[in-house]
């Protein structure tokens, strides 16, 4: 093989064993960032659970354990194979990106709680609004009828006149 053919190979070697480096240290690093995102997530159900429930606290401490000695061995192995800063590096990335995604989430349920409440307040004062218009309706409905009832009073008065000037 030429000289050239074989630092070409080299190079390409090298490019496939980088890559793969990167590759397993990237995975390496979202493995301990699950790990520690779900030991989170148990020692808060631990704190959770009532202290009469011993024989739960104990099996939940005991996974709590194993998932602490998962993440040991990540690091065993990000250490031995020299990408303990790499998978540091991708832990912290994913650690990042999910609290994003969990501040999205946030500011989210904060937004359909304010429009819940605006819409809530436009059908309260659509309530009040129709409340006053009923309210309106009943006065007028009343002035209506008190000015009928004159009315009708008067004609009956009128008439009860002239019956009585027409009997005299």
């Amino acid at each position: 093989m030429t000289e050239q053919a074989q630092n070409l190979v080299s190079q390409v070697q090298e490019q496939v064993q980088q890559t793969a480096q990167d590759f397993f240290g990237e995975s390496l690093g979202e493995i301990k960032n699950q790990l520690a995102t779900h030991r989170s997530q148990l020692q808060e159900l631990i704190e959770m659970l009532p202290e009469s429930q011993e024989e739960g606290r104990a099996q939940l401490e005991q996974l709590l354990s194993w998932y602490e000695e998962l993440e040991n061995s990540v690091d065993e192995v990000a250490q031995e194979q020299g990408l303990q800063e790499m998978v540091n590096q991708a832990a912290q990335q994913a650690q990042e990106a999910t609290g994003q995604a969990t501040e999205q989430a946030q500011e989210t349920a904060e937004q359909a709680t304010e429009q819940t409440q605006q819409t809530a307040e436009q059908g309260q004062q659509t309530a009040e609004q129709a409340q006053e218009s009923a309210e309106q309706a009943t006065e007028q409905a009343q002035e209506t009828t008190g000015q009928a009832t004159e009315q009708a009073q008067g004609a009956v008065g009128q008439a009860t006149e002239q019956a009585q000037e027409g009997a005299n």
